[in-house]
């Protein structure tokens, strides 16, 4: 009865999976973007989507694994992240971007006229929080397209990548984009040094 209730659900499923999945790689970034934030005693908000803006100080694990937005100050330079997002200019959402400009929420009409201004945009870049080799090279795929589509519009703006799993053959070519600048940074999902180093860059831009 359940394979047979397995088959008739088809990609269904697999579309449920994935979309847990992305939701875990979210989770997991703005989990260590925070802890980095602790680390060096930035003050900084989260947004769950919804409400008000909260103090970072009084946010509870469980609304840091809800956020949809995370905005600091590094010094007096405002910093805002947002997670997929739809941007002007590219057309589709981008996994995660980052803007030098605070909005007193993240819903369209407030955005607007930040997402409208390319010198607000400091960071954008791609998650994929898949973990199967066997699917490593079409998530980069996929992910090397939308960062193209980031890189037609935006000539000034640091591009990422962020992978669950990294196969040989695609590593040699992200390491090949990080050589000529097509990528500014790339890190492993999985690996904590990495990804943690990663947090470290994006909250000092």
């Amino acid at each position: 009865m359940v394979y047979r209730y397995l088959l008739a659900l088809g990609d269904q499923l697999g579309g449920k999976m994935r979309n847990i999945i992305g939701k875990i790689a979210v989770e997991k970034l703005s989990r260590k973007i925070i802890a980095q934030l602790r680390v060096y005693g930035f003050p900084f908000e989260i947004h769950r989507g919804e409400g008000k803006w909260m103090n970072g100080q009084n946010c509870s694990p469980n609304d840091e694994s809800a956020a949809k937005a995370i905005r600091w100050k590094n010094g007096n330079y405002p910093r805002m992240l947002i997670h997929n997002t739809n941007i002007p200019g590219v057309s589709k959402n981008v996994d995660f971007v980052v803007f030098n400009q605070f909005a007193e929420a993240i819903d369209k009409k407030h955005l607007e006229p930040i997402l409208k201004d390319y010198k607000n945009y400091i960071v954008m870049g791609e998650l994929k929080g898949g973990i199967d080799p066997a699917g490593a090279d079409e998530h980069w795929k996929t992910a090397r397209a939308a960062l193209d589509r980031i890189r037609s519009s935006f000539k000034k703006v640091y591009i990422a990548f962020i992978g669950g799993a990294i196969e040989k053959a695609m590593a040699e070519e992200i390491y090949s984009q990080l050589q000529t600048g097509m990528l500014d940074y790339a890190a492993n999902l999985t690996n904590d040094n990495q990804l943690s180093s990663f947090c470290d860059w994006l909250v000092n831009q």
